[in-house]
This record gives structure tokens, C-alpha cells and sequence, in this order.
């Protein structure tokens, strides 16, 4: 998977992969919508099409982003 050409805040990213992950992990039908666009945002964020692409989009950038972790140096996001 090549490299986005915009790579997103990684605040802004962590906090869309959190809110992804609780609502999934939630199995609430009712979160079902906010779901959806949780996917759509993380997607629209990655620049990919699937859930799947952008949590491997993720994991692409926060291997190849030295700047995206805790002060350890390791990786916080997903």
C-alpha cells in the first residue's frame, strides 16, 4: 500500500481510531450509524476505501512516523 501524500494530525488520527474501536466493540445496534460514519471518517482520514485499509493505513504510518508515539517511543496508535 504506497504512502499517503497527506499525512493526517496524528491526534487527530489516534482520536478517530479510538472512537471507531469503542463503538465496535460496543455491538450496540443502535451505535450502528455513528459506526458508519466513524468508518467513513478513519477512511476519508487514510485516504482509503475499507475499515481494513485504513487500520493498515495506520499501521503504515505509525511504522514509518518517528514523530507519531509516547515519549518511550512507543507506538500508541492501533
Amino acid at each position: 500500500m504506497p504512502r499517503p501524500s497527506i499525512v493526517p494530525n496524528p491526534h487527530v488520527l489516534q482520536q478517530a481510531v479510538d472512537r471507531y474501536l469503542a463503538l465496535a466493540a460496543d455491538g450496540d445496534i443502535a451505535a450502528d450509524v455513528p459506526l458508519q460514519n466513524a468508518a467513513y471518517t478513519l477512511c476519508v482520514l487514510t485516504g482509503t476505501r475499507t475499515v481494513e485499509e485504513a487500520m493498515a493505513a495506520v499501521e503504515l504510518l505509525c511504522s514509518g512516523a518517528p514523530s507519531i508515539g509516547n515519549a518511550s517511543g512507543e507506538r500508541e496508535l492501533v
